[in-house]
């Protein structure tokens, strides 16, 4: 019997709005985001999704 695993990797709703709000502020106020905070939030709305399948018997 063998196995296969598939993973794919995606984003929440939300992520781009926040990045394009990140950008829009960033540009008006013309300061650095805090790319800590920012690392944080991205890796909060990734979405990681792993299946495994199955193939044949024994």
């Amino acid at each position: 019997m063998s196995e296969t695993v598939t993973a794919s990797i995606g984003w929440r709703w939300w992520v781009r709005w926040y990045l394009r709000a990140l950008v829009c502020f960033a540009r008006v106020t013309g300061m650095e985001p805090d790319w800590q905070r920012v690392e944080l939030w991205i890796r909060r709305g990734l979405v990681m999704r792993v299946e495994r399948q199955r193939r044949g018997s024994r």
